[in-house]
């Protein structure tokens, strides 16, 4: 039998194989990735079916491998500015579709059907807003459905019947994994579909796979991986979803240092989808529990800035000096540096730090200030993004 690290060795090296180089972008919209999923469209074995358009009319594919019973779907972008698991789907697909994988049965596409949808929020994704064009949320449109993407997901989703269903995201950078000083690359969750956090046999097998699809991460991430606070959503998709008998799972991509195209949570997503799909020939899942899903650290909200300056002092000639903390974070599409945080910052992490105990700034420094000029007069004692 082969061992697990050898098993997973040689899978990375495959993805590493298979991926869309043209991907490796820091934000990516439909004219990027239609060029990947017609040369897709080019292998016999996937079948492209446009599902629908968007508000403003752009196609929505869905792209389908397999006719089994079993039934996966998976779909991205839902919120345009969070581009991360589009291109690790469109490279599962081409591993799945060019490559002989150790961990899958040969009759793997006669027992399960794989259906996904790769960018459902080509407006947002053009315009580089989580919104579509109508300025809707559509991960908040599950009850309303007034957005016709999120009225193509809940058809989709009535008409496959899906036994496992990824939704799929990229949160914001500054996650941690609980108290850590890590990064929190890949955080999961099984969402609850009753206030209750009921835990019926959909949701063990998703908690189930989220414990094993961590464990095979932690080769490569030892520390960065999270999991999300699982309150009730009434209008969000994930819980609805799970509320039809879908094993549900949120993947989110998020930082890691040195990496400001997400690359690293692109792979990670790659192979926790491919284990996850092995695992349902396997039941590799089964063995285990509840407690290993609640053992994966919380992924803690402002654990991290993109610039920490610490223990500077400050003296406006009128008051007493005093040291502090100043926390400094760029804002999506602006490269301007902006104060978000002075005081006492323990507990938050830059991924670039400065020790500032030798500098002195003259005047006030407020919330919101473009501090680009004062960071550029610091030397950094930790590398960063």
């Amino acid at each position: 039998m082969t061992h697990p690290n050898v098993a997973i060795a040689e899978l990375e090296q495959q993805i590493s194989a298979v991926q869309w180089p043209q991907l490796d972008r820091k934000h990516l919209t439909y004219a990027d990735i239609a060029p990947v999923m017609d040369e897709l469209a080019g292998h016999a074995a996937l079948r492209v079916t446009h599902i629908g358009a968007s508000y403003l009319g752009t196609p929505i594919r869905r792209l389908t491998l397999g006719n089994g019973p079993l039934v996966v779907l998976a779909w991205t972008q839902m919120h345009g500015d969070e581009p991360t698991a589009t291109a690790a789907v469109l490279d599962w697909l081409q591993l799945l579709l060019t490559q002989q994988l150790s961990g899958l049965p040969n009759d793997w596409q006669q027992l399960l059907t794989l259906h996904v949808v790769p960018m459902l929020n080509p407006d947002g994704a053009a315009q580089r807003t989580r919104q579509n064009a109508q300025g809707i949320d559509i991960n908040r449109d599950a009850l309303a459905r007034q957005s016709p993407e999120g009225r193509l997901l809940w058809q989709q989703v009535q008409s496959l019947q899906p036994t496992l269903a990824f939704n799929l995201h990229d949160q914001n950078p500054y996650y941690a994994v609980g108290n850590s000083a890590e990064p929190a690359t890949v955080a999961f969750l099984a969402p609850a579909y009753h206030p209750d956090k009921h835990v019926d046999s959909a949701r063990l097998q998703a908690k189930q796979m989220i414990a094993h699809m961590r464990q095979m991460l932690s080769h490569w991430l030892p520390g960065g991986i999270a999991r999300y606070d699982d309150s009730y959503s009434e209008r969000s998709f994930g819980d609805n979803i799970a509320g039809t008998g879908a094993s549900t799972i949120l993947i989110e991509s998020g930082a890691h240092r040195q990496d400001p195209h997400r690359q690293v949570a692109r792979r990670m997503n790659v192979i926790a989808l491919q284990v996850a799909l092995e695992a349902l020939f396997t039941d590799a899942h089964r063995n285990y529990t509840l407690a290993d899903y609640y053992a994966i650290p919380a992924n803690t909200a402002d654990g991290f800035c993109d610039i920490k300056i610490c223990q500077v002092t400050i003296d406006d000639g009128t008051h007493a000096p005093f040291q502090t903390d100043i926390c400094l974070s760029r804002e999506k599409g602006d490269e301007l540096l902006r104060v978000e945080f002075i005081g006492d910052a323990r507990g938050i992490h830059g991924f670039t730090e400065y020790d500032a105990r030798q500098q002195q700034l003259p005047e006030l420094i407020n919330i919101g200030d473009d501090a680009t000029e004062l960071v550029a007069s610091l030397k950094p004692v930790q590398a960063g993004l």
